[in-house]
């Protein structure tokens, strides 16, 4: 088959909405390649919500569930769109490939996960097989609804405004940046700047978050009270935004705002913030990046991982002030 006649495209990503958001580079490119070919996307619920706006994608699908009865019947649905092309962009499982399959498109392409390329650029060569001339954005885009940026940009008060993401995965030691430092770097910043500093991030991030409100009235938090497009236009508002390896990082760097990533485990060259406004700080341990979701040299008890501890909040502090100023 030659791309010329592929006109039109099923996508389909079900993974977390980091992973979502590094796909878009991949439709991007596609509308740039051609902009008549119509592109569906098939994702879940929740990310589904940060495609509703973008006007590269015609058609939105969402899968309500993983069983082998559900896909098999929402494949035959599918199936009646007659694409001409699958981009299948899930990890290589028996039960992603047998729908891929059940599809029926003319022409299919899987994923195949490769850690010698970061998320953004693997996704996006899965297609280059069949696109040679394809270019790679510099930038991921999210689009956020103007309307909602307006909800959020009086909160700022004239003042710099910094967004705070806290939370990340409970089973990831290595992704979570010690409270005290959170503290220390708010109220640094205010101090400097008498900026004010929002906290984002999901209901279950609040209990971690918190805990830097008695810092100063400066601080306020939005943790759990937004819904996922919200978030991104409250983040998109934001001067810089500071946060670890988790999706609201992800959807920052996708809005244009300055992002400094603060990685521990986790290999930047793979999952780090993508983009020119894109900063990530980690430790020099020759053990980084382990990508191992304990410390191997913490102690028992331990709530940080050591290369976590290494980035001392004066570090982030200095690249705030560099975005700033």
């Amino acid at each position: 088959m030659h791309n010329s006649d592929i006109k039109k495209i099923l996508i389909f990503r079900l993974g977390a909405i980091g992973d979502v958001v590094h796909t878009t580079a991949l439709v991007r490119s596609l509308k740039t390649f051609n902009p008549e070919i119509s592109i569906h996307y098939l994702t879940t619920k929740t990310p589904s919500l940060l495609l509703e706006n973008d006007h590269d994608i015609d058609k939105i699908w969402i899968a309500e569930c993983k069983s082998y009865k559900y896909i098999y019947k929402f494949s035959k649905k599918l199936k009646e769109e007659k694409f001409d092309l699958c981009i299948n962009l899930q990890p290589s499982t028996v039960r992603n490939k047998i729908f891929s399959f059940l599809i029926g498109a003319k022409k299919t392409l899987n994923y195949k996960k490769d850690f010698n390329f970061h998320a953004v650029e693997n996704f996006w060569l899965t297609a280059k097989p069949l696109f040679k001339d394809l270019t790679l954005p510099e930038n991921l885009e999210l689009f956020v609804p103007e309307i909602l940026k307006e909800t959020f940009i009086g909160i700022s008060e004239g003042k710099k405004l910094i967004g705070f993401n806290m939370g990340v995965s409970s089973t990831r030691q290595g992704r979570r940046w010690p409270l005290n430092y959170w503290r220390e770097l708010a109220k640094a910043l205010i101090d400097k700047y008498n900026c004010n500093i929002v906290l984002t991030g999901s209901a279950n991030d609040a209990d971690f978050s918190e805990k830097i409100l008695d810092v100063s009235s400066n601080i306020k938090s939005y943790c759990g009270k937004l819904n996922i497009v919200e978030n991104a236009a409250l983040l998109s508002v934001c001067d810089v935004v500071v946060s670890g390896d988790t999706g609201p990082l992800h959807i920052a760097s996708a809005t244009g705002v300055h992002v400094i990533g603060l990685y521990g485990a986790a290999p930047i060259s793979r999952t780090g913030p993508y983009g020119i406004h894109a900063v990530t700080l980690c430790s020099d341990r020759n053990c980084v990046p382990c990508n191992r979701r304990k410390c191997k040299y913490a102690k028992k008890g331990d709530l940080y991982s050591l290369c976590m501890e290494d980035l001392t909040p004066d570090k982030v502090f200095d690249q705030v002030k560099k975005i700033l100023e």
